[in-house]
Parts: C-alpha cells; structure tokens; sequence
C-alpha cells in the first residue's frame, strides 16, 4: 500500500493529511476541536498541495475536475472518532457525517459505502 503523508501546520489550522489513492483523511492535531469549523479551509489547501504534486491547475482548466473529486474523505477529530466529511458537486465541503469510529480500518470501510 502506498499513502504518502504531507503535515500542514499554519496557524490556526493544525492537521495532518494523507491518501492512499483512494480515500484522504485528515487529522486534527488540536484538542480543541475546532478544524470542523473551518473544514472549507482546510479542504482548500489541501486541494492546493494536490495541484502542487500534480502540476495543474483545476481553475483554468474547464475539462478538470476538483482536486478532490473522487475521493472518499475522513476527518479524525480531536476525540479520535472518524467523520466521513461530504462534498458537494464541485468538491467542496458540504457537511459531516459522525461515523461513531475511533479505528481507522472500520471507518475505512464505512466511508467507502457512503453515497
């Protein structure tokens, strides 16, 4: 299995991300609980770094799609439980679903169900 890892740490926002082609989870460092709020953010930059690794630019180029699309997305909160966070139609964040999951393995195979 390849993931590749990538830390972001910019203030406020203090999170780890990750993918293994298939899903992308983030995890907040904090534990104060607050990157839910500020998921919009936290899922520009990392669509941003994607665009770094990749090389394109989703903006400018109307036959791409959302650095994001297609993936399945988890958030780890500070508690440790595993939220599936959706997206809208053009990748961007429209909501969390609590999975009730503190093992990454399970939530794995919860998000991957989700419609």
């Amino acid at each position: 299995m390849n993931a590749s890892i990538i830390t972001l740490t910019p203030s406020p926002l203090n999170f780890d991300w990750g993918t293994d082609g298939l899903v992308l989870w983030i995890e907040e460092l904090d534990s104060i609980d607050t990157l839910a709020s500020q998921m919009s953010e936290v899922m520009d930059r990392i669509a941003f770094a994607i665009e770094l690794q990749t090389g394109w630019d989703h903006r400018t180029d109307s036959d791409t799609l959302h650095p994001l699309y297609g993936y399945r997305l988890l958030l780890r909160d500070a508690s440790g439980r595993w939220n599936a966070i959706r997206t809208d139609e053009t990748g961007h964040f429209a909501g969390l679903i609590p999975l009730e999951e503190m093992d990454y393995e399970i939530a794995y195979e919860k998000v991957m169900w989700l419609e």
